[in-house]
Order: C-alpha cells, then structure tokens, then sequence
C-alpha cells in the first residue's frame, strides 16, 4: 500500500501497516541478496531510515518505546554502513567528474578515486563476517516484526501528529538560522537530518492532500540531494585530512581540494535556496496547516 497513510485506517493501523511493511522488505532483501551484497545493505539501510521517519512522527505516541526503537534502528543502521560510506566517495568522484569535465582536471580525480578505490577493497576484504552478520539481522528483524503487534500509540491522532510535525520542523526551522549564522559542517549535518525527516514525513501525510504535498516533496528531495553530496564531500574531505599516508602525499592534493571546496560552494548556495524557501512557515502555522488537511481529508472519508 505505499509509505503513507490511507484515508480508511486508523492512526495506529497506519503505522503498524507501514512499519511491517518496511521491515517485510528489508527482510525479503536480506533473504534474496542482489547480486552485490553491499547493495542490499544500502536497501536495507533505506527501509531502517524510513522506519526512523515514521516512529519520530508519532514521537508522544509511543512514549518511552521510541526512544528505544530508535537506537536500536540508529545502531544496527549504522553497523552496516562501513562499505555504504566507502561506495559514496566513490560516486562523489564521479559527481565531481561530470562537474569538471574538462579533461586538465582528469589525472588528478583517477588518481584519488583510485585511492578511494583501493580504501573500499581493503574495507570489503576486512568484513569476512559478512554472511554470518546479515542472516544474525533478518532474524533480529523477524523478531522486531512480530513485536509490532504490542505498539502501543495513544492519545488522538491530530495531537500526536501536530506534536510530531512541529518539533522536527522547529527543530529544521533552528538549525537552518544557525546554519546562515555560521555555517559550519556539523550544522549542515543537522539540516540535512531534519530536512529528511521532514521528507519522510510529507511522504507519509501525502495522500491528504496530495498535488500541494507532492510538489513540497519534490523540493525536499532536491534540497536532500545537495544536502547529501554535500556531506558526502565533507566526509572526503575529513578521511583526506587524517589519512595523510594515502592521500598527502600526492602531489595533486591541493588541485583536487580545490575542486571539491568549489563543487560544495556550489552545493551549499543552492541548498541555502532551498531551504530558505521550505523553512519560510513559521512551526505553528505550519503545523496548523497540516492540521487543517488532515482534518478534512479524514471529513471527506466519513461523508
């Protein structure tokens, strides 16, 4: 039935149905592997997130279970993401390739993606337990299936949902204002969050109204894509620096910093006008908006 809410189903229904149904994928992925291992487990990691969007949205509902959902979603998430990170510099160079075609810049970005190359094998040849880890997590993730039927959301679904839209965009609304004040990679980090939990959530809520919400969500998976490469060129960017064996002793080093502090120039102006113009709503007129929509729609199925 999709990531979002039906008209016909209760609040607590809905996320029963949604979190069962992301873990039956991440299940089905685990126990039909693609061909690459690594890319499951990015497909795996994609349902965990999107599992983290939907609890965080019905936060006071759940009460004291979310916050252990969510470590325990956070944790085994970012167990699987060695490789993961190691594939995003990869695809990093290949966006700084497609951004400075000029063949002068060619030597320097096949030397370091070589590097970075190199950097994943040896993460790959390291990780022996690969299989052993994977068949421990589908059964773990059976056993979180199951114990879905125990959820427990009170309170009334216009509350709970208003209470879980307003604090992640408050919270999105904030670190923007920091961001413009000083604009600084932990904080681009924290945007970056927030603005796709934000996603997540206007993923979940779509069907209540759904030309104005879909239109909301193709700008903020625009403003995630250059919050994303953004990050992932912060990240090189940090190995670079504290692997100074590797990447140090290149007499390139400087050309190809140069590219990649340009390219997040770039990133970081367009992101900027993105959010600037997603985050313009104050929290509690936004919250009230979507109130209002989820009211009606839900009028509209009882007429």
């Amino acid at each position: 039935m999709g990531y979002q809410f039906k008209q016909q189903e209760s609040l607590k229904a809905g996320v029963k149905r949604i979190a069962r149904e992301q873990l039956k994928q991440a299940i089905h992925d685990l126990k039909h592997p693609q061909q690459d291992p690594h890319q499951t487990i990015h497909e795996v990691r994609k349902q965990f997130k999107k599992l983290r969007g939907l609890i965080r949205l019905v936060r006071s509902g759940l009460g004291d279970e979310y916050s252990r959902l969510n470590i325990w979603y956070r944790d085994v998430g970012r167990g699987l993401s060695r490789v993961r990170d190691a594939e995003s510099m990869l695809e990093a160079i290949q966006k700084l390739r497609e951004r400075f075609p000029d063949p002068a810049h060619e030597e320097v970005l096949v030397e370091f993606e070589n590097k970075f190359l190199d950097r994943k094998q040896k993460i790959v040849e390291e990780w022996v337990d690969l299989d052993s880890e994977l068949n421990r997590l589908s059964e773990q993730l059976r056993a979180a299936y199951r114990a879905i039927k125990n959820w427990k959301i009170k309170g009334k679904e216009k509350k709970v949902l208003s209470q879980g839209l307003q604090e992640n965009y408050q919270h999105g609304v904030e670190a923007l204002k920091k961001l413009h004040q000083n604009p600084e990679d932990d904080l681009f980090h924290e945007c970056r969050k927030r603005s796709k939990y934000l996603l997540y959530h206007m993923k979940l809520m779509s069907d209540i109204w759904n030309p104005i919400l879909s239109a909301s969500i193709l700008e903020l998976d625009q403003l995630n894509e250059l919050l994303g490469d953004d990050h992932d060129l912060t990240v090189m960017t940090q190995l670079i620096n504290s692997d100074s064996e590797t990447f140090q002793c290149s007499a390139n080093i400087n050309q190809f910093q140069a590219l990649i502090s340009q390219q997040r120039q770039e990133f970081q102006s367009a992101a900027f006008n993105l959010a600037d113009r997603i985050y313009a709503e104050k929290p509690k007129a936004f919250t009230r908006r979507m109130r209002v929509y989820w009211t009606l729609w839900r009028e509209d199925h009882s007429d």
